[in-house]
């Protein structure tokens, strides 16, 4: 898990602990250039404290989370002109300037995620779903929503994947996988305790399992068998809405399907267009705009 993240869910955190992490989460390269006995006087707290709470996300002391805090926010501080992901637009901003504002983010998120991608795995994620007759997908929330978009546009292809949306369904699909299925998790945090328990469910029975997960060390990334890096500069909680983690999950779904309709691209070309035209009743066939 990122060290943003950690301190952001505030797990097991002392008053003060917490009082650290939201000093540093609200200034976070700021934090950079102080000293531990400087961060302690802006927190009224003190260095031992502070030196704790590095230890409890798992880190040496202060210098080591210095050096490892500003690897995650390195490009932001090269890049001072980029959109806020958090909060993209601000309270008085008019309506054209938040069209470009939320232009530019999609296009930064984008840019981020391809930076990201492992090509290696890639290839292995498209060859296995390839091979498979059905995959299982699992999420929640936003996670679910870009997966419903992954399924309609798979399903056009005759590709067959499952989804279910009902509290406790998806515990129960995942005990009746198989090593004949894939499992697929979809999860920003890589920590709600239900995909983990999933996670757990699916390495028991030997399902090949794909996960999209934020970059860093999170507990869902160490049951994956391959892995892509959704988009990590987004905060869990703070924040207007997830537009940056959405764009991402959407983006890498849109990949994978890109990828296998590639693979049979004139056969999936010809289905496609002769269900179109056979069941689209947006206007007939001898309308003007048809093709």
């Amino acid at each position: 898990m990122s060290i943003m993240t950690q301190l952001e869910f505030e797990l097991e955190f002392s008053e003060s602990e917490k009082e650290i992490a939201r000093y540093i989460l609200n200034h976070g390269d700021d934090v950079l250039g102080m000293s531990v006995k400087q961060l302690a006087k802006q927190t009224y707290t003190s260095p031992a404290t502070i030196v704790r709470l590095c230890k409890k996300i798992g880190l040496a002391g202060y210098n080591d989370f210095k050096i490892k805090y500003s690897a995650e926010l390195q490009y932001d501080l090269h890049h001072t002109d980029r959109i806020d992901v958090n909060f993209p637009f601000e309270k008085d901003d008019s309506s054209p300037i938040i069209c470009h504002k939320l232009a530019s983010l999609s296009q930064e998120v984008i840019a981020d995620t391809i930076k990201l991608i492992d090509f290696q795995q890639l290839e292995q994620i498209v060859d296995l779903i390839y091979q498979y007759s059905t995959i299982d997908i699992y999420g929640s929330g936003n996670s679910l929503l870009a997966a419903m978009s992954f399924q309609h546009k798979m399903m056009r292809i005759s590709r067959d994947v499952n989804l279910r949306v009902l509290h406790g369904e998806q515990i129960f699909m995942s005990y009746n996988t198989n090593h004949d299925r894939i499992g697929m998790i979809i999860s920003y945090s890589g920590e709600t305790n239900e995909v983990i328990q999933i996670a757990q469910i699916l390495k028991e029975k030997k399902t090949p399992l794909i996960v999209l997960t934020s970059v860093g060390d999170n507990r869902l990334s160490h049951f994956a068998d391959y892995i892509l890096n959704i988009g990590s500069r987004e905060k869990i909680f703070t924040k207007i809405a997830p537009f940056a983690s959405q764009a991402s999950m959407e983006y890498l779904l849109n990949v994978i399907f890109s990828c296998i309709f590639q693979k049979d691209y004139e056969q999936n070309m010809q289905n496609k267009i002769r269900y179109d035209k056979k069941n689209d009743s947006r206007h007939p066939l001898s309308s003007p705009i048809s093709d």
